[in-house]
């Protein structure tokens, strides 16, 4: 786990901020810029279409990121369950599949399109009853956080914010693995359970939970003990960790057009993308390192080549 220092939920400084005015304080801006910010409303946002994930992102301006990614490095340095992988220092992709290994069976669901599914109704209640802000304070930071009646896609705080506003949730599917003895871990929406009753039956009953608070699951899968699976982009086989044979593919595929590209300048312009897979998947894998290492070289040398 994280050995980055941690503080209590009453004793960080987002606790209990009782007037507009200490809100501001906490986010360092003075008490007029939030309030302009306030009256900007989801004109704060700059939305597009991204055709490669064919998803809306929903992008803060620049004063109003500045403010979300205060709210994201304040809320981050809280202290979470064990279970949470996303949003916090010192965890990651790779120590959420870490928590499971291929020697029992598994059960994984996700919530369908969590941002823009999620309400403004839990972010404000997470600001009330868990924060302890009065209902105009609890206001006021929904409104700088969430675009729209939900959080936006593009935005700083969503991802450590969208694990506070449905804790209750997460931790009642924590509580049902735990009954059942199995390991249960959670990345963004990504959840992931582990152990000998890990079957449709506890999947089912997650399934029920979210449907409880308003959202939908999909991407369910089950593993039988011993059977191969992709956790969070790392596939956990017996042997241990391994790159995902997609990713595996996507990176060869990236290797050939480098080969057959017939000009420096062409390999150049494909190399710092194949280096940043090869990178990655020495992360997950360090029988990689090699193969990184070698296109490091190779692109040094191209470059060499060329100022000549």
């Amino acid at each position: 786990m994280s050995t980055h220092k941690r503080v209590p939920l009453r004793g960080s400084a987002v606790f209990k901020l009782t007037s507009p005015r200490r809100l501001a304080e906490m986010l360092l801006i003075p008490r007029s810029t939030l309030e302009r910010l306030l009256d900007f409303g989801d004109s704060n946002y700059l939305v597009r279409h991204d055709r490669k994930s064919n998803r809306t992102i929903e992008e803060p301006k620049p004063q109003l990121k500045l403010v979300q990614q205060r709210f994201a490095r304040l809320l981050a340095q809280i202290e979470t369950p064990d279970y949470l992988h996303s949003g916090v220092k010192g965890r990651s992709y790779i120590t959420n599949a870490n928590q499971h290994g291929a020697e029992q069976a598994c059960i994984k669901l996700d919530v369908q399109k969590f941002f823009p599914s999620s309400s403004s109704h839990y972010v404000q209640r997470f600001f009330e009853e868990t924060l302890e802000y009065p209902a105009d304070v609890a206001s006021r930071a929904r409104r700088l956080l969430t675009y729209d009646g939900h959080l936006p896609t593009g935005g700083n705080a969503s991802t450590i914010l969208s694990f506070w506003a449905y804790k209750p949730m997460f931790d009642e599917i924590d509580a049902a693995a735990k009954r059942l003895g199995c390991e249960f871990t959670l990345y963004v929406d990504d959840m992931s359970i582990t152990g000998k009753f890990a079957n449709r039956e506890l999947q089912r009953e997650a399934a029920k939970i979210v449907a409880l608070y308003g959202l939908r699951t999909h991407k369910l899968k089950n593993f039988s003990p011993g059977q191969p699976r992709v956790l969070t982009g790392v596939a956990k086989t017996k042997r241990g960790r391994e790159v995902p044979h997609r990713r595996a593919k996507g990176i060869a595929d990236l290797e050939q057009e480098e080969a057959s590209a017939t000009t420096a300048v062409e390999k150049l312009r494909l190399l710092p993308s194949l280096i940043g897979k090869l990178s990655e998947a020495a992360v997950v894998d360090s029988s990689w390192s090699g193969r990184k290492n070698a296109m490091v070289l190779h692109r040094r040398r191209l470059k060499a080549g060329i100022s000549r």
